[in-house]
């Protein structure tokens, strides 16, 4: 039988364990239904170790896209909070986005995730919440011989391949970009009502709605355009971009370190309270002033790390192009702007390894401290999602240092 498709199945190890392998058993049954309804095959990886991205994951990846693989994240709370599967999330958005290929991204969400919005300090989540996503909510609970369960799969298996049929038909021709948003419903309005969640139209369904998306870069012609932006044009328009995350970066320092010294001088109270027969009691008390003390911090810190996420989408989208317009150039010009732009790389590197060393030592000395009171709990879980915005981008700041070297 033909393979036309391909996909990768995305989802936590521990949510399959928790549902006796109920995830894994989905994923067979839509392959089993896509080659039903299509009489071709569609391949579905589900283990990690069966893809075997190895270094050159990003080369990779690009290339699996083009040859129409979609991607189906399960999102769960825990999806979230596993470092690999927020990772390959992260990876598949930018690819998909970069190559005009956002309708290969289809999710389910099998569980109701706290905060899975649009406005979610998590910026994973606000990604997520932007994409075009199945509801499972209701399916994880009928039987999966049920007719109810198996017209939800027929969906599923349907979506995919009228979208593997209308790639196939577009093919020669360049996608649009913010494809799932600007596209005519996949499915008919009852089909949608039952439980296919669309994202709003806006103009890039993958990227924060403050985000201004950098501009597609000109294509090289053979006959020479006085008026046609050159690199060194390019490496200069990018330059606001980069002086905007890099002060991102510089206001990130003073935050974290007034976050730190607070809760230092917290943990040292606490240490002298044990002195005290009512240890445990004070404890609490200063636990508690700890909470509402860090407040200002915690909030500004939420909003920069949301900054901080999306600068860097918008300097990657914009390093990416310069770098693979400069193979296309003459060899001078791509050398100088080459060099231009790697001196703000290793800046840039530099600056954001040192805050999130800071980011870190914070959140060590935040756990300890949570343990003694559930009013600090809140305060460690909005502040290691903070700290997640900043570890999602490490993966595109090591790649910056792979095109460093070339």
């Amino acid at each position: 039988m033909e393979t036309t498709a391909k996909a990768f199945w995305s989802y936590a190890h521990a949510d399959n364990t928790r549902e006796n392998d109920r995830i894994l058993r989905l994923a067979d049954l839509v392959r089993s239904e896509y080659e039903l309804l299509t009489g071709t095959t569609i391949e579905i990886f589900t283990d990690r170790s069966e893809i075997a991205w190895g270094d050159d994951f990003r080369q990779k990846l690009d290339q699996a896209l083009q040859e129409t693989s979609f991607f189906i994240p399960i999102l769960t709370p825990t999806y979230f909070l596993r470092e690999e599967c927020r990772k390959e999330l992260s990876q598949f958005v930018r690819s998909a986005k970069a190559l005009g290929l956002q309708q290969l991204l289809m999710s389910i969400r099998y569980i109701p995730v706290v905060d899975l919005t649009e406005e979610s300090p998590d910026e994973l989540k606000a990604v997520a919440a932007r994409m075009q996503y199945e509801l499972w909510d209701g399916m994880r609970l009928v039987d999966e011989h049920s007719a109810e369960h198996r017209i939800a799969v027929n969906r599923l298996a349907a979506r995919l391949a009228q979208l593997a049929t209308s790639l196939e038909s577009e093919s020669g021709s360049t996608p649009s970009s913010g494809a799932l948003g600007s596209q005519a419903p996949l499915l008919p309005a009852e089909d949608r009502a039952a439980g296919v969640v669309s994202a709003p139209s806006v103009s890039d369904p993958l990227l924060p709605q403050n985000e201004v998306t950098t501009p597609a870069l000109p294509e090289i012609e053979e006959d020479d355009d006085d008026d046609a932006p050159g690199l060194l044009d390019l490496v200069a328009d990018a330059q606001p971009a980069m002086e905007a995350w890099t002060d991102t970066l510089s206001n990130l320092g003073p935050v974290i370190t007034e976050f730190n010294t607070k809760v230092q001088a917290a943990t040292a109270r606490m240490n002298q309270a044990n002195t005290r027969p009512d240890a445990f009691a004070r404890k609490i008390v200063i636990a508690r002033e700890l909470a509402a003390e860090v407040e200002p911090e915690l909030s500004e810190l939420e909003r920069l790390s949301k900054d901080y996420a999306s600068g860097l989408l918008r300097i990657d989208s914009t390093f990416r192009g310069v770098f693979a317009l400069a193979a296309l150039s003459p060899e001078e010009e791509a050398a100088a702007a080459k060099s231009k732009l790697k001196d703000n790389l290793s800046v840039l590197v530099q600056t954001s390894r040192e805050a999130m060393s800071s980011l870190e030592s914070a959140a060590d000395a935040a756990r300890n401290n949570a343990k003694l009171s559930r009013d600090l709990r809140p305060v460690l879980r909005r502040y290691e999602t903070a700290v997640r915005n900043m570890v999602d981008g490490s993966t595109i700041i090591e790649e910056w240092e792979s095109l460093d070297s070339q």
